[in-house]
């Protein structure tokens, strides 16, 4: 694996198109009286109880429709982008730590979570005093070999794009920074690390993209043509 950097800026991305990316509410029973006068009455309550129920399931239902629908109408980041973090954001930025979200029930989540956590606190925009700019920085963390942020975007199949940045950082030997592609069948709505299952249905493909050592400073200029099945 790839050790990370100290500290990265992404000053400036630009990626441009080339040739042509309840639980459901309980039924409470009202108790019954010893002499059973109010059975009757009990019952309508029951029934009444079990209708108000049914009410809230299919609004529920109607709710997931809704959600479903929500998502259907979404429509996906798709190049030309140009994010400078001046403005609004244009790239939906992702914390990564090694190559997968381990099963939220296995014993490693909670640990790959504190270190997502933790990678969240020492990343984020700043500003550069000499000049005004801005960029994304973050730091490694011992002990993590791989790390990162990914931004997914909807592209074209077969299509050429190219991925322009301007990068500065420090490395330590034998460390190595940069951006690449992965490819993937369809746009995931998932807005954290994949996990392997999920990456493993869906990759379909990957572009080393550009990647430096030492103390790089200055733009950094890639393309590449996504597969017919992107």
């Amino acid at each position: 694996m790839h050790k990370t950097l100290p500290v990265l800026f992404f000053c400036l991305l630009i990626i441009m198109t080339g040739c042509q990316e309840e639980q459901p509410p309980t039924i409470t029973i009202p108790p019954q009286p010893a002499n059973g006068s109010l059975k009757t009455d009990s019952m309508n309550s029951v029934k009444a109880e079990e209708t108000d129920n049914q009410i809230q399931e299919d609004e529920t239902d109607d709710e997931l429709r809704e959600e479903e629908q929500d998502i259907s109408e979404k429509q996906p980041p798709t190049p030309p982008i140009k994010e400078d973090f001046q403005g609004a954001p244009q790239l939906s930025l992702f914390p990564r730590v090694g190559d997968f979200q381990p099963p939220p029930d296995s014993e490693r989540h909670p640990y790959w979570r504190t270190f997502i956590d933790h990678l969240v606190k020492v990343t984020g925009v700043a500003e550069n005093a000499a000049d005004g700019s801005r960029g994304w920085v973050f730091r490694s963390i011992n002990s993590i070999d791989s790390l990162g942020y990914f931004s997914p975007l909807k592209v074209k199949p077969d299509t050429v794009y190219q991925v322009s940045f301007n990068l500065m950082g420090d490395l330590p030997e034998g460390a190595s920074a940069g951006i690449g592609i992965l490819e993937f069948d369809e746009f995931l709505w998932i807005g954290e690390q994949y996990t392997e299952e999920t990456f493993k249905k869906h990759y379909r493909g990957v572009h080393e993209g550009r990647r430096v050592t030492g103390k790089p400073v200055g733009l950094q200029t890639f393309t590449f043509r996504t597969s017919p099945e992107t």
